[in-house]
């Protein structure tokens, strides 16, 4: 009896049909939930970043100028191309929301591309397809490669980056240069914490010129093309910020950054180590193989790119160690590189054991192929919990929506401040405070002075959280709505009648 190679069973027998395969496996996951309304898993950051994308296609559609719903304007530090891609959008389409996730999702499968071709330079075609594989299916990649956020365009400029540049420093050639420039700035400008990704450059860099990198005008100029933008993005922000908080820095008052308390406290470690990163990055059986992939035997130098690269993310762990802690898509640029590594395992593992009966004789390639198959449902059971989403603020915002004007100015409470996804479905603008913060009459007051037109509590009823500014409200202002979601008053300037 004839017996089939193993990974002729697990990957269809020409590459151009194994990545056609991938893309469709990677489209299907992320298409689960495509429609739902952006109230899913991380609602704040979504409603957010569509926020920004609303008020580009309802404004001038100025890049230089992003703005939120908030009355004391928040500016996102990053360069929001991704929400300015969106709102292109909306200009062709029409406002739909869905179009935000469809260019998440266009990202991701550019990313699934790169990193198929980062593979395939770096080791063999098997090692390409299988990364691209592996991140198709991984939970957090599936989960935040299809929400309305920046995170999937980081990703696939930061695997593009290091493509471009390889393919500048394999043939020289000024059209590769200045891809991999833009692919760079890209990347830092989307997210400054990719700077990190400096770290596998210079490694590349370094084992391309060895003694003469120094010599090397075209890396001068690689830098200034690289750094620029970046420069003159976040000074213009800063400057912004400062303008619109009464010269507050937003360098100075960065509070995502390490501090002592948390590089010394083992929970942190075990949060971000454990719990992010064994279990919802890599579904636990997917660990072990990037750590074999790891400790792997290295056939050529450059191929330590990838030990740097994993490190380097490591090493923003740490240095952005608030921000680690609080947001778990954090830690998502760990998942490109960690793929490799898993498709560096499995190919040359695969080649090892090519029969697909040695699993009958031989428990290393029945265990193997079990966590490989642990790996998607365990994906499907994350992606299941996360796609759940409560319609309350939508609800809400129709109601504010229906009962306001588009420019009156709204002095919302709920659960916590800050919070956009209100203001987002009521296309309002104005001031979000948390429910504990005891608003008195003359608060009201200075709010009206300052332009509000209506109070919301949203969520939360109003008459148990401060009865006296009930009453107040009540017997002062207009009562417009009163339900299980919302309270809300049409609130009298002095000199109007109540």
């Amino acid at each position: 009896m004839n017996q089939k190679p193993l990974r002729n069973l697990l990957i269809p027998n020409s590459p151009a049909k194994a990545l056609l395969t991938v893309f469709l496996i990677a489209l299907a996951f992320r298409l689960w939930g495509v429609t739902n309304p952006l109230l899913d898993f991380h609602s704040w950051r979504q409603t957010l970043t569509a926020t920004i994308a609303m008020n580009f296609y309802a404004g001038d559609m100025n890049l230089l100028r992003p703005s939120t719903n908030w009355a004391r304007e928040y500016y996102e530090f990053e360069f929001q191309i991704y929400p300015y891609l969106v709102a292109l959008l909306y200009k062709v389409f029409g406002f739909h929301d869905i179009l935000g996730r469809l260019v998440s999702i266009a990202f991701s499968m550019g990313t699934v591309g790169m990193l198929y071709l980062l593979g395939k330079r770096y080791y063999d075609q098997t090692t390409g397809l299988i990364a691209a594989g592996v991140f198709a299916v991984l939970p957090m990649s599936v989960y935040y490669t299809r929400t309305f956020m920046p995170e999937s365009a980081m990703l696939f400029f930061s695997v593009a980056l290091l493509y471009f540049f390889t393919r500048w420093l394999d043939n020289g050639t000024w059209r590769d240069f200045f891809l991999a420039s833009l692919v760079t700035a890209l990347t830092f400008l989307i997210k400054l914490p990719t700077l990190y990704m400096g770290g596998p450059l210079l490694f590349l860099a370094c084992l391309k010129f060895r003694k003469k990198i120094f010599a090397q005008y075209k890396l001068y100029l690689y830098v200034v093309l690289i750094l620029a933008p970046p420069f003159l993005w976040y000074s213009h922000m800063a400057d912004l910020h400062a303008q619109t908080h009464q010269g507050e820095s937003i360098w100075l008052d960065n509070d995502k950054l390490a501090n002592a308390g948390i590089l010394f406290d083992y929970k942190f470690y075990k949060l971000i180590f454990w719990t992010r990163l064994v279990e919802k990055m890599f579904a636990f059986t997917a660990f072990p193989l990037l750590i074999l992939g790891m400790v792997a035997k290295v056939e050529r130098k450059e191929q330590y790119l990838f030990h740097i690269w994993f490190f380097s993310v490591c090493a923003y762990f740490l240095i952005v160690a608030v921000g680690n802690k609080v947001h778990e898509y954090y830690q998502l640029p760990i998942i490109p590189v960690g793929a490799i590594f898993i498709g560096h395992f499995l190919a040359k593992f695969f080649k090892a054991h090519p029969n697909f009966e040695d699993w009958k004789r031989d428990i290393k390639v029945g265990l193997v192929l079990l966590m490989i198959v642990f790996i998607p449902i365990h994906s499907i059971y994350k992606l299941n919990k996360r796609l759940n989403f409560n319609l309350n603020y939508k609800v809400i915002g129709e109601q504010i929506k229906q009962n306001t004007e588009k420019n009156d100015r709204i002095l919302l409470q709920e659960v916590g401040e800050d919070r956009p996804h209100t203001f987002y479905y009521s296309d309002r603008k104005g001031w979000t405070l948390g429910y504990r913060q005891n608003l008195s009459p003359r608060d009201i007051d200075q709010y009206i002075a300052k332009g509000a037109a209506y109070y919301a509590m949203a969520v939360l009823d109003l008459e148990k959280i401060n009865k006296e500014l009930f009453d107040y409200l009540s017997n002062t202002h207009q009562l417009l709505v009163r339900d299980s979601l919302i309270t809300l008053f049409k609130l009298n300037r002095p000199d109007e009648p109540g």
